[in-house]
């Protein structure tokens, strides 16, 4: 039903339909945390190399002003020079930054890749649904979590300033490159305060995401009555898959009966049909059974093609209840059917030889 309240977890059927979908639980907030804090990691690892091939470019292009002349032929390689430069510098960072955009998304999704996320729907054109989500409980969420986390980095940021302003006004007297360190330094210590506070942001958008991620998968009773009707088969469809799979048994069966050797009845209720090939079988094998109208059906074809029924009610319902079709008799039924089938082929042979 439509207005169903929707109470159930979702069933492993409806997660996977929903990733098929590309729906799946994920945190933006995991890859920002990650991606900052990483990008800030491999700056003041790689701060030293990133100085020092600042500065020795810097010496050579000073160096080589005073002198250098700016023509149609040096101009090439004076940009050749500047993009290496640049790509030495920026390159590691780039890279890492790309990997950690990469990495945390492909561990969220599991590797998942789906065009369907990016096929257009026209609903998202709607202006109505446009509303809706300016004033859902994920967008209310999402300014909220803004607003606290410009306040209380902004916070940090005049804090960690405040507590450092009189080391920096003395070092208005220190030398150039000793400032350049420590603000750097200072800089530094505030980015990784900010990405600590990122990190527990992250955990809990992730918690948060989580919980809206499985209540929008939550399904009513009736879904998941639908979805194991789908699974298993409807009740009514798998009784008349069932009657028709038993319909063609019972015509194969039926034409198997003119092979028969004999046919053991009782006499209207049960009618077993038996076969013995000594060159396949050890023993007899049921090649046909049936009960009422079944039996008389049996017997009927056999008396068509002069098969020998022998009335024994109490072989009968033996192989009848305990050997299925295509089984061979069980031992302790072997002197029984002996005894008929000895009958049988002697009967046989007097019409032969009539």
């Amino acid at each position: 039903m439509a207005g169903e309240e929707k109470t159930e977890k979702a069933t492993p059927k409806k997660r996977r339909d929903q990733r098929k979908e590309g729906n799946v639980l994920q945190s933006k907030e995991i890859v920002t945390a990650a991606s900052v804090l990483g990008i800030f990691s491999a700056v003041r690892l790689l701060a030293g190399f990133i100085i020092k091939n600042l500065l020795s470019f810097t010496a050579r292009m000073y160096e080589n002003s005073a002198t250098y002349d700016v023509t149609a032929e040096n101009f090439m390689p004076l940009i050749v020079q500047m993009i290496t430069v640049v790509v030495m510098i920026v390159g590691p960072v780039c890279a890492v930054a790309m990997l950690l955009g990469i990495i945390p998304t492909v561990a969220q999704t599991r590797g998942l890749f789906t065009m369907k996320a990016l096929k257009p729907k026209f609903s998202r054109l709607n202006p109505l649904e446009g509303i809706k989500k300016l004033f859902s409980m994920q967008a209310i969420v999402g300014i909220l979590k803004g607003l606290i986390e410009v306040i209380v980095i902004g916070y940090m940021i005049f804090n960690e300033i405040s507590d450092r302003m009189p080391i920096i006004l003395s070092l208005m007297d220190a030398g150039l490159m000793q400032g350049l360190a420590y603000i750097g330094l200072s800089v530094f210590d505030m980015v990784m305060l900010i990405c600590i506070l990122l990190v527990f942001v992250a955990a809990g958008d992730f918690l948060f995401q989580w919980w809206q991620f499985e209540k929008k998968l939550k399904m009513s009773k009736q879904e998941v009555k639908e979805e194991f009707k789908q699974m298993e088969g409807d009740p009514q469809v798998k009784s008349k898959i069932k009657q028709r799979q038993q319909q063609m048994a019972q015509s194969r069966m039926m034409q198997d009966v003119p092979s028969a050797d004999v046919i053991i009845r009782n006499p209207t209720h049960y009618a077993v049909a038996l076969k013995y090939d000594q060159d396949k079988n050890r023993a007899p094998e049921v090649i046909a059974k049936g009960k009422d109208y079944l039996a008389m059906k049996i017997v009927e074809i056999a008396e068509k093609n002069d098969i020998m029924c022998v009335e024994d009610p109490p072989l009968a319902r033996s192989l009848y209840a305990d050997v299925d079709i295509g089984r061979e008799i069980p031992y302790e039924l072997y002197n029984a059917v002996a005894e008929i089938l000895t009958v049988v082929y002697r009967e046989k042979n007097k019409s032969l030889h009539a």
